[in-house]
């Protein structure tokens, strides 16, 4: 099996140490999530919950890190993924000499109950076209790979233990210990139409019988379950394939027990390649959750939004405290960002980091994101209580009397807090949807002051918030240059679509950050080294607001463009860097609801027009764009 140096196959044969984000596939249950590449290798896993430390780490670091991997002898080595239509049940399929092929399922089980925290990865292995031999690495790392446990085999299965933590793997084939890799490995033939099953549980204290798994049942249930969730899809447009694959993967972003929703399942993976702009995305951030509602009431799943926003009753509810920009899944604030200097980083990007430090900052946008989904859920017929509508009346006394004070805005900027022109602009939204829900209702609240302070924003952002040669709107007060956040103030009702303001501003940042159909987040210097690619959210912004505007056969072909750009999976990074290469965390929550939002709101522009259906073809050239 190799020396120790060769924990994964990616150290050997002079193959580069880290896989390219666009061969991961994701799967979870709700609770946690894992990274597979096409080569058989869990790579990534936190357990019990995703803001866990990893069990499988490599990565972050492909010799320290741990991984659980089962490939062919033969052949590559890599296979083609595939989800299971409508689930987030992962098929690798690995060709073979001789038209043999070895088929790798992986999936996580779903869990039907909201507080039964169930670690477990199954995987099944098939051989089809003739025998296979197989091989299977197991190296569980504890402690944030800091703990190497020691490994004991019990017939078909192994037990990991450490003092920080243990794991089992249950499987009918043969294992053993190979003490130079730290690691259990097997190695084994199947015969045509033979499978094999691996199943990790973690935080095993024995070795329990695969049988007792049941895991062909328990494939049986989760595809099933995923169906079902997929049925419930009211869309039916242009981008169906890839807003069903967005939602389901938003669904597994979704923490069961609380409501909450992490940004992304992974922590760490640079903006920059070899740089240090790596965060700790695996928090729920109350704006990311608030958007990924919108997006899902889009779609017709309302059952996400009603949890979150009692979640987030029940945070409001322990006690007068500020609302926070993020929370652990369990609604708790995150510990200390620290750092981890002994993990390499993906591809040499450090430091690797836990925690995330943004979330003592002060960002007045992330009030205006409860208000809109507050208003949301009472034009969907769900109940605003009374106990949700005081909550939200001083939230929004608060923007009323704090929206002058500056903040570190939605970018999250490492440096002192500024006036930030969408900062305020959420203000001004909250301020607007508080007036709209509340006398819709006919509840009680100091209308008068909210309306007020909702045209004092508006008049200080037209006459401070100009860039300084006074065109067009800027990043921040006194700021030379605007930011793409600026693209959402129309869909936000703060400016019209054609307003003069509006259009000089869309003109500016098309002229300044639009690459193609890619649209950089900001140019102004940010206070921290490198630079970082070009953020995909902010491209799927652009193209709501041409949508909004009326251009829509730009708005069109940009999204397709954007959509021939992601990988085969349609799983979406963070960010794009030079040649396409995937940036940042992955999958991300945010470039996935703002695809959907996208999305649809073209969708409806298009049919409003008389546009016709057609979708972009398999060969990847542009949609035809003619009116029938």
């Amino acid at each position: 099996m190799g020396s120790a140096k060769g924990l994964t196959r990616r150290t050997v044969g002079g193959e580069t140490p880290f896989v390219p984000l666009q061969d991961y596939g994701v799967i979870g249950n709700n609770r946690t999530a894992a990274l597979i590449d096409r080569g058989g290798s869990v790579d990534w896993a936190c357990f019990p919950r995703f803001d866990s430390d990893p069990v499988f780490g490599a990565l972050l670091d492909p010799a320290l890190g741990g991984a659980f991997r089962i490939w062919p002898f033969e052949g590559s080595g890599r296979g083609e993924l595939r989800y299971e239509p409508g689930t987030n049940v992962l098929r690798n399929d690995f060709p073979l000499p001789g038209g043999r092929r070895l088929t790798l399922v992986d999936f996580c089980p779903e869990v039907a109950s909201d507080y039964i925290l169930m670690s477990e990865v199954h995987r099944r292995v098939t051989a089809e076209g003739g025998d296979v031999r197989v091989r299977v690495l197991f190296a569980p790392r504890f402690g944030r790979a800091r703990r190497i446990p020691t490994f004991r085999v019990e017939g078909t299965g192994a037990l990991a233990s450490s003092p920080v933590g243990s794991a089992s793997l249950s499987s009918n084939q043969d294992l053993r210990l190979d003490r130079s890799l730290h690691a259990i490995v097997g190695d084994f033939h199947l015969t045509e139409g033979e499978e094999a099953w691996f199943v990790f549980s973690h935080g095993s204290e024995f070795v329990t019988p695969l049988e007792s798994y049941r895991p062909s049942l328990r494939l049986r249930q989760t595809l099933e379950y995923w169906r079902e969730w997929s049925s419930h899809n009211r869309y039916h447009g242009r981008w169906h394939d890839a807003l069903q694959r967005s939602a389901l993967t938003l669904k597994l972003l979704f923490y069961r027990p609380t409501g909450a929703m992490v940004a992304a399942p992974t922590t760490s993976l640079p903006e920059d390649l070899g740089g240090s702009r790596n965060w700790d995305y695996r928090f729920c951030w109350v704006r990311d959750t608030a958007w990924a509602i919108r997006s899902l009431f889009r779609l017709g799943y309302d059952e996400e939004a009603v949890r979150f926003i009692y979640w987030l009753l029940a945070l409001l509810d322990l006690g007068p405290r500020d609302l926070q920009v993020l929370y652990t899944v369990d609604g708790e604030a995150p510990g200390p960002e620290t750092r981890l200097s002994k993990l390499q980083g993906y591809r040499g990007s450090r430091p690797v980091r836990f925690g995330n430090g943004a979330a003592a900052q002060f960002q007045h946008d992330t009030i205006g994101y409860v208000l809109e989904v507050a208003d949301l859920l009472d034009l969907h017929g769900e109940v605003i209580s009374v106990d949700l509508w005081r909550h939200l009346r001083h939230l929004v006394t608060r923007t009323s009397t704090e929206w002058k004070r500056p903040d570190h805005g939605i970018w999250e900027v490492r440096g002192g807090p500024r006036h930030y022109v969408y900062s305020k602009v959420m203000c001004w939204t909250s301020l607007e949807r508080g007036v709209r829900l509340g006398k819709r209702l006919g509840l009680v609240a100091p209308y008068e002051a909210w309306e007020e302070a909702r045209r004092a924003i508006e008049l200080e952002v037209r006459a401070r918030g100009l860039c300084r040669d006074g065109e067009g709107l800027a990043w921040y007060y006194g700021a030379k240059e605007p930011d793409a956040s600026l693209l959402r103030l129309a869909s936000l009702g703060f400016l019209g679509p054609n307003d003069p303001l509006m259009v000089t501003t869309t003109h500016r940042i098309e002229r300044e950050l639009v690459q193609g159909p890619l649209v950089r987040r900001y140019r102004l210097p940010d206070g921290l080294p490198g630079e970082e690619g070009t953020f995909l959210p902010c491209a799927f912004w652009r193209v709501e607001h041409l949508t909004l505007q009326g251009r829509l056969v730009q708005a069109r072909r940009s999204l397709e463009s954007l959509l021939r750009l992601v990988g085969p999976l349609g799983l979406l990074p963070e960010e794009l860097g030079p040649e396409g290469t995937l940036l940042g965390n992955y999958p991300q929550a945010l470039s996935h609801l703002s695809l959907i939002l996208a999305a649809t709101e073209l969708d409806r522009a298009l049919d409003a027009e008389g546009y016709t259906r057609r979708t972009l073809p398999p060969n990847g050239t542009r949609s035809e764009l003619d009116r029938p």
